[in-house]
C-alpha cells in the first residue's frame, strides 16, 4: 500500500514537473539539420557545437543533429571532423521554430591536433570491420546507471547478469560466452585496459568503476577484426571513452524500487592560468549508488569519482593527468534452484543454505598522457598508467550445507606506450594510418579461504602471478578510389613472466612463461557500390593464452590459442530516415579451453570450434519525433574437433543462439515523449553436453519523458521508467545441469524516476 501511494505521489510530481518545464519551454527555439561530405555522403560523430555557449550536438549513423531550446537571436555553429575542414555557418533561431540548416564538409589532408585515444586517425568511413558505436545522447537517453547495460543495443551481444552485488556482469559477443568474465573479450577505458591478467578470473573485467553521465562514447569491435587490442579480443573488445574538453554541468538523479537511489554529476570547465591564452580544462565526475536490491541480501554501495586535467603546454603539444578512483561493498543473494525460482512467494528469497556472501574493492587509476603534433598530418600520442586493486568475493555455488570461499586479490600494473597517428598521400592514394608499441606489467597475488558465512576457516591458496608484455601494432588504410578501398594492418604480442604457489598441503610451485608469442595479421577491403551503399569484407588473426596457470607450464606446451575470423558486411544509408547494417562471420578457434560457468575456476577442453552466424540492424525515422529500431541476430556455434569424441557437434555454452530487439521512441515538439524497448533472447546451452539448457526469456520496459530541449535530450529530462512492463519470470544468468539448474533471477515489475539537467 505504501508503494502504490509512493508511486501515486511520484507520477503527480513527474506530470506537474513536465507541464511546467513544457510552459517554460515554449519561447525558445530548436536547429536541426544534416551534415554530409562532399564525397562520401552522410558523416557520422561530426562535432557541431554553437558558439559562445555550451550547446552542441554529435551527428547520428545518418548525418542529423538537433539542438534545441536556444533562446531566439542569430548563432553561430562550429562543425569540426577529423579529415574535413573546419566549418563555420551562421543560423537565425526565431521564437517556436526550428532552422534548418544542410552542410556539406570538405575533405582535406587530416587534421590530427584532436586526437587523444589511439585509433582516431584512422577514418571510419573506410572500416573495413564492424564497429557499433553508442554516442553520448543515446548513452544520456537510457536513463542507465550501470555501463555494461549499453550493450543491449548491439546485434548479436547479450548481457549475463549475475545480481551479485559488485561482481562483474558477463555478456556474449560472436559466439563467445565469457565476456567480462572469463577473458572472451576486451574492455578499456581511455585506453586503460579493465581485463585483469590473473584476478578474479583470467580476463575478468568490471565496469562498475565508470560513471555513465561522464562517457562520450562506447566503440563495440567486434571479433578480433583490430590491431588495437591482443588477448582478450576473442569475441571483440568494449572500447569506452570518456569526455574531454567543453563547457558542462550535468546532474542526474534517480530514484526507484528497491530503495534504489543513484546520483551522478558531471563537470567540464576551462580555468584561466595568468596572463596566458591556454586554460587548464578539468573534466571532473562522481556517482553515489545504493540499493537494497530485489533479492534477500541485496544491497550494494558503491562511489565514483574520476577527474581529468590538461593543458595546452604550446600551440602543437599538450599534456594531460587523468584520476580514477571507486571503492564498493556489497551483499549478495547466491543462486537459487529451479523449485524456488517458479514459486512468486520465494524467488526473491536467498537458497534455504545460502550463506552471507558479499565483498568488497578499491580501485584506483592514474594516467598521464603527452601529445604533440608535429604537423597538421602527424601526431604523437605517449601515455603511462598505472593501476591499484583489492578485491574481495565470499561466494557460494550449490545448494547443499557449507562450501562458501573467500577469494582475495591484490593487483598493480604499469602500463606505457606511444604510437604515431599519421596522414599521408602517395601518388595521388590517401593514406591514414597508425603505428604503436606498448609494454604491460601486471602483478597479482590471489589468496582462497574455505569460509562460513565469511569467517575463514582453512586456507586452500597463496599464488604470487607477475606477467608482462610487450607489443607492436600497425595499420594503414588506402583511399585508393571509392570502388576500392583496402586496409592492411600487423600485431605482434609477446609474453613472459612468472608463477608462485604456496598453497597449503602442496608442494610449491615456482613456473615461468616460456616463449610465448602471436603475430596476428589483419586485412579488409570496403567498396562504396553507390552513394549511400557500401560492402566491406575482412579476415583477421587473433589469439588467447592458455587460461590462469596453465600458460606458465612450460611442460605442457601449450602455445597461444588461434581465432581466425571471416567477415563480410553491407551498410545502406539511402537518405535521413533509414539506416541498414548486416553482418554475417564465420570464427574458427583452436585448442580452445573454456571456463563453464564463468569465473568457476573449472575448465573443459573445447578443442576446435566454429562460431558463425548474421547480425543486422536497422533504424527508421519516418516522422518528425518518431524512431524505429530493432536488430537481429542468429548463431551457430560447434565444437569440430575434441580429445572427447561425445562432444564433436555439440554447441558451446552461454550462447543464445538468436537475439532480437525491438526500440520505438517518439518525442513531441514540446519535448513530452514515450519509448518501448523490447528484447527477446533464444535458447543457449549451459552444460557441455548440450543436455542442459535454458529456454531464453522475453522482456520489455517503457518510459515517459519530458526533454528540457524539446526533440533532444542532450540538454536534460524527466523521466518515469517501468522495467519488465509486463512482468515476465526470467533470469539473465542460469547454469548448472538437467537435475540441478541453478538461477538469478531478475527482478519482476519495478519502476524509477528521476531528472537529468545540464546546467
Amino acid at each position: 500500500m505504501k508503494q502504490t501511494q509512493l508511486l501515486i505521489k511520484l507520477t503527480f510530481a513527474l506530470l506537474f514537473s513536465l507541464s511546467t518545464a513544457s510552459l517554460w519551454g515554449q519561447s525558445n527555439g530548436n536547429i536541426s539539420g544534416t551534415i554530409q561530405s562532399d564525397a562520401e555522403g552522410p558523416l557520422v560523430a561530426v562535432n557541431v557545437a554553437v558558439r559562445g555557449t555550451s550547446q552542441g550536438a554529435t551527428t547520428n549513423e545518418s548525418g542529423q543533429f538537433t539542438i534545441a531550446n536556444l533562446s531566439p537571436g542569430t548563432y553561430t555553429l562550429d562543425i569540426s571532423s577529423v579529415g574535413y575542414k573546419r566549418h563555420s555557418e551562421p543560423v537565425v533561431v526565431a521564437a517556436g521554430q526550428t532552422a534548418k540548416v544542410d552542410i556539406t564538409l570538405r575533405q582535406t589532408a587530416t587534421s590530427l591536433s584532436e586526437i587523444y585515444v589511439r585509433g582516431e586517425a584512422l577514418n571510419r568511413e573506410n572500416n573495413t570491420i564492424t564497429v557499433d558505436i553508442i554516442g553520448q545522447e543515446e548513452i544520456q537517453s537510457l536513463n542507465i546507471e550501470q555501463p555494461l547495460r549499453l550493450i543491449e543495443q548491439v546485434p548479436g551481444v547479450d548481457l549475463v547478469a549475475y545480481r551479485q552485488g559488485g561482481v562483474a556482469d558477463q555478456f556474449s559477443i560472436r559466439g563467445f560466452g565469457g565476456g567480462g568474465h572469463a577473458g572472451e573479450a576486451g574492455v578499456e577505458i581511455d585506453g586503460i585496459s579493465l581485463n585483469e591478467a590473473e584476478g578474479h578470473s583470467d580476463g575478468y573485467a568490471d565496469l562498475n568503476v565508470l560513471i555513465p553521465l561522464n562517457l562520450k562514447s562506447m566503440k563495440v569491435y567486434k571479433g578480433p577484426s583490430s590491431v588495437l587490442f591482443g588477448r582478450f579480443a576473442q569475441g571483440g573488445t568494449l572500447a569506452l571513452e570518456t569526455r574531454k574538453g567543453g563547457n558542462y554541468q550535468d546532474v542526474s538523479v534517480t530514484g526507484g524500487s528497491f530503495n534504489t537511489f543513484d546520483a551522478q554529476v558531471a563537470i567540464g570547465k576551462g580555468i584561466p592560468l595568468g596572463a596566458s591564452d591556454h586554460q587548464l580544462q578539468t573534466n571532473l565526475a562522481f556517482q553515489l549508488f545504493r540499493t537494497d536490491g530485489y533479492s534477500e541480501n541485496s544491497e550494494t554501495l558503491r562511489g565514483n569519482l574520476t577527474g581529468r586535467f590538461s593543458y595546452d603546454l604550446s600551440d602543437k603539444t599538450d599534456i594531460a593527468l587523468s584520476l580514477r578512483g571507486h571503492s564498493s561493498e556489497w551483499n549478495a543473494p547466491g543462486y537459487i534452484s529451479e523449485t524456488q525460482f517458479e514459486d512468486d512467494d520465494r524467488r526473491n528469497l536467498q537458497d534455504p543454505n545460502g550463506e552471507n556472501d558479499g565483498g568488497n574493492k578499491q580501485f584506483y587509476t592514474q594516467r598521464l598522457d603527452l601529445n604533440h603534433s608535429f604537423s597538421d598530418n602527424l601526431r604523437l600520442l605517449v601515455f603511462g598508467y598505472a593501476v591499484q586493486q583489492e578485491f574481495t568475493r565470499f561466494a557460494k555455488f550449490g545448494f547443499q550445507p557449507g562450501g562458501q570461499s573467500e577469494r582475495f586479490n591484490t593487483r598493480d600494473v604499469y602500463a606505457s606506450g606511444a604510437s604515431l597517428n599519421g596522414y599521408s598521400e602517395l601518388s595521388g592514394i590517401s593514406i591514414n594510418w597508425i603505428a604503436g608499441l606498448e609494454f604491460y606489467s601486471e602483478q597479482t597475488e590471489r589468496m582462497r579461504w574455505a569460509t562460513e558465512d565469511r569467517v575463514r576457516q582453512a586456507q586452500t591458496q597463496d599464488r604470487l602471478f607477475t606477467i608482462q608484455s610487450v607489443s607492436a601494432y600497425a595499420q594503414g588504410e588506402f583511399d585508393i578510389s571509392p570502388y576500392f578501398r583496402p586496409s592492411i594492418g600487423l600485431r605482434y604480442d609477446t609474453y613472459f613472466g612468472s608463477f608462485e604457489a604456496n598453497d597449503p598441503g602442496q608442494d610449491a610451485v615456482d613456473d615461468q612463461i616460456d616463449g610465448l608469442y602471436n603475430v596476428s595479421p589483419k586485412v579488409g577491403v570496403r567498396s562504396t557500390l553507390y552513394e549511400g551503399f557500401d560492402l566491406r569484407a575482412s579476415v583477421s588473426n587473433g589469439f588467447s593464452l592458455p587460461n590462469s596457470a596453465l600458460k606458465y607450464e612450460a611442460g605442457l606446451d601449450l602455445g597461444p590459442v588461434q581465432l581466425w575470423q571471416y567477415e563480410v558486411g553491407a551498410t545502406y544509408l539511402p537518405n535521413h530516415w533509414l539506416e541498414l547494417d548486416v553482418a554475417g562471420f564465420i570464427l574458427d578457434s583452436s585448442n580452445e579451453i573454456v571456463e563453464n560457468p564463468p569465473g568457476s575456476l573449472e575448465f573443459f577442453n573445447a578443442g576446435a570450434t566454429r562460431r558463425m552466424g548474421v547480425e543486422s540492424k536497422i533504424a527508421l525515422t519516418p516522422l518528425p519525433g518518431l524512431r524505429l529500431a530493432g536488430t537481429f541476430s542468429y548463431i551457430e556455434t560447434e565444437i569440430t574437433n575434441n580429445p572427447e569424441d561425445n562432444l564433436e557437434g555439440k554447441g558451446l555454452t552461454g550462447v543464445p543462439q538468436t537475439i532480437g530487439t525491438l526500440d520505438i521512441s517518439y518525442v513531441t515538439s514540446s519535448g513530452l515523449g514515450s519509448r518501448f524497448r523490447f528484447r527477446d533472447v533464444g535458447r543457449y546451452f549451459i552444460s557441455p553436453d548440450n543436455e542442459a539448457s535454458y529456454e531464453g526469456y522475453t522482456v520489455s520496459h517503457l518510459s515517459f519523458f519530458y526533454n528540457f530541449n524539446k526533440q533532444s535530450s542532450r540538454e536534460g529530462r524527466i523521466f518515469m521508467e517501468i522495467q519488465n512492463l509486463f512482468n515476465a519470470r526470467y533470469a539473465e544468468s542460469v547454469f548448472g545441469s538437467v537435475d540441478a539448474r541453478s538461477f538469478a533471477p531478475a527482478p519482476l515489475r519495478n519502476y524509477s524516476v528521476g531528472v537529468r539537467y545540464g546546467f
